[in-house]
């Protein structure tokens, strides 16, 4: 079928086509919170100037296909050069899943199309990490490239020292009352469970709070420590900080969007845990997607109660799926879950770099920028090497072709 690909690159552009895009995510069964126009507007808007949101139109100006990606740069040790990196949008912080939005009637079509508009640009990398969707979704896209110039490379994802997977991500399907959830567990389950809501209740001491407009910059500060408190050992305090930092800003656009369930623990006047989680109001959905806690307290499960407490919430609000997302945990099958797979690969072309000999045209500052930081580290062969390939991608940079002509704009930029 007849069919155009648009690459979307401005804020102004995608607020155009919300409405398109949102029909579309109705119409997909596949789809999921993370691929939808909402969330997705609000990950742009901290990546302006790498996004790039390919969109598929029918022949009668439907939107028929949506894939989002970011566009980065890289310095390649083995070739002495540089090269070009698609990301998926969101997935390197803000999306615990990636994927491709479809059509389910033209999924073939779209994924083939997006594969040959990708293949016409200049890249080395493309990373297709924490896909949810269908397999064949995926094939239909990876399968497009030339074999002679790309290949698929699987990822693994493994944690706490190869224990927890996370392309396992466990989901209970929600049935209408929280009785019947609780009769669907197994005994031991549901005894342990039944045990520490009546804390909760009885207990003066300990209560769960949910974030209100008032309270939200509070709430959302207490969530940030407490995710800072528990991983700032094994991330590094320098790089913590800076992860709790974007929680902190993602997670009070969430909560002013109404798409985040914030919920905090408390005993007396001390917050001991947090937990946030996003709501798909189309699909229903509810999905885990950070928490955080005080390690010193351990009066009852912090962890096993809060998702209880928002179990709960979820059916309590028609919510049909809670969704744990990312790891396969032991503890989300105590409460229910049951395994779904999503993938994780790469496709990169043979030789290792850009397919072509020129960059991508989006990135020319961030040359510019790699060139000062060369130069100033006495990397004077390098600095040369990538004033060359931006002389390549935009020869007006120097129109007398000299490649010390660039360096010298780099330094004065």
């Amino acid at each position: 079928m007849n069919m155009h690909i648009e690459a979307v690159e401005t804020l102004d552009r995608l607020d155009e086509i919300a409405l398109d895009w949102d029909e579309l995510y109705q119409a997909d069964p596949s789809a999921h919170f993370y691929l939808s126009s909402g969330f997705m507007m609000a990950v742009a808007k901290r990546s302006q100037g790498k996004f790039r949101i390919l969109i598929a139109w029918s022949e009668h100006h439907r939107c028929i296909g949506v894939l989002p990606l970011v566009v980065s740069l890289r310095w390649s040790k083995q070739h002495a050069c540089l090269y070009n990196v698609l990301d998926m949008l969101g997935h390197v912080f803000d999306a615990d899943y990636t994927g491709i939005l479809c059509d389910p009637e033209l999924e073939g079509p779209v994924c083939r199309a997006f594969a040959s508009a990708i293949a016409d640009t200049s890249f080395g990398r493309l990373i297709l990490n924490y896909f949810s969707g269908p397999a064949q979704r995926l094939d239909a896209f990876a399968n497009a490239f030339d074999t002679k110039v790309f290949e698929r490379k699987k990822n693994q994802h493994l944690i706490n020292d190869g224990q927890t997977d996370n392309l396992i991500c466990p989901f209970i399907d929600l049935p209408e009352s929280f009785a019947a959830y609780l009769a669907a567990l197994s005994a031991n389950a549901r005894q342990k469970l039944k045990r520490l809501l009546r804390r909760l209740d009885d207990e003066r001491s300990l209560k769960i709070t949910r974030a209100q407009p008032e309270t939200y910059a509070q709430d959302v500060k207490i969530l940030s420590q407490l995710w800072y408190q528990k991983h700032a050992a094994q991330k590094g305090e320098k790089r913590a900080a800076e992860l709790a930092a974007l929680f902190q800003d993602a997670v009070m656009l969430g909560l002013a969007a109404g798409s985040v369930y914030l919920v905090i623990l408390w005993q007396d006047d001390t917050p001991v845990a947090a937990q946030a989680s996003y709501l798909d109001m189309v699909k229903r959905h509810m999905l885990f997607h950070v928490s955080g806690r005080d390690a010193a307290f351990r009066d009852i499960s912090a962890g096993l109660a809060l998702h209880a407490h928002s179990i709960r919430w979820a059916i309590a609000n028609g919510m049909q799926r809670y969704d744990f997302t990312l790891g396969n945990e032991a503890y989300k099958y105590s409460l229910g879950g049951v395994d779904r797979h999503i993938y994780s690969e790469e496709i990169v072309t043979k030789t290792g770099i850009n397919t072509g000999s020129t960059l991508d045209p989006s990135g020319q500052k961030d040359v510019l920028k790699i060139i000062r930081q060369f130069v100033r580290k006495g990397r004077t062969e390098d600095s040369q090497t990538v004033a060359q390939q931006a002389l390549q991608t935009w020869p007006s940079l120097a129109p007398s072709g000299d490649v010390q002509s660039v360096i010298e704009r780099a330094r004065r930029s």
